[in-house]
């Protein structure tokens, strides 16, 4: 697929950025699933999971940074994406408005940023307004916990994996709801893992 050169790291346009956690999600996503992508940034992922869910699926793109928006957007039209939703909005525990700060000064490419006491002003959503998808990748900078708590309905409902990425904000927390929630947590790198749906279970001494 097409991507503006420029428009993030070098490695998405080669192809190779974040070659093992690419290969962990495309292996799990098949044709026809609904799938969210929290925190698209410019739409690596997003593209990816498009072509993967083919036409009878659905992507939905979930990305607050308005210049990482902005790329993405460009990047559905110049690869013709027919099957993507794009949500520009911050995943939050409640819909309506908050500051997020993009951090310029750690990143050149703008991916990294999230909610906080100043910044420019964005829409939340959250995850209950919308269908429950069959996979989730998140990567939204420490903020994943309050995605989590706008998102009972999704996580009881227990039938959608997630890929998470923690960081230091939720690095124990966001584990810990989705073990509450009788999620199964398969690790893929450091700071990334699975949570799969089914029962938790504890081994006898």
């Amino acid at each position: 697929m097409k991507w503006v050169v420029g428009a993030g790291n070098h490695s998405c346009w080669l192809g190779t950025y974040e070659s093992v956690i690419a290969k962990s999600i495309t292996a799990r996503v098949k044709p026809g699933m609904t799938v969210f992508d929290v925190g698209a940034h410019a739409g690596y992922y997003t593209l990816m999971l498009s072509r993967l869910v083919g036409r009878q699926g659905r992507v939905f793109a979930f990305e607050a940074n308005p210049g990482n928006a902005t790329k993405l957007r460009r990047h559905l039209q110049v690869n013709d994406v027919k099957n993507v939703d794009l949500i520009e909005a911050a995943v939050s525990d409640r819909s309506g408005a908050a500051f997020f700060e993009v951090d310029a000064h750690q990143d050149k490419y703008g991916y990294m940023g999230g909610l906080a006491e100043s910044g420019v002003s964005v829409r939340t959503v959250v995850l209950d307004d919308f269908p429950v998808p069959d996979l989730i990748k998140m990567d939204i900078e420490g903020t994943e916990t309050r995605a989590f708590a706008g998102a009972p309905r999704l996580l009881s409902e227990h039938r959608t994996a997630i890929f998470l990425a923690l960081h230091d904000q939720s690095l124990e927390e966001a584990p810990a709801i989705l073990r509450r929630r009788n999620f199964l947590l398969e690790p893929v790198a450091e700071r990334e893992t699975w949570a799969m749906p089914g029962e938790a279970t504890t081994s006898a001494s």
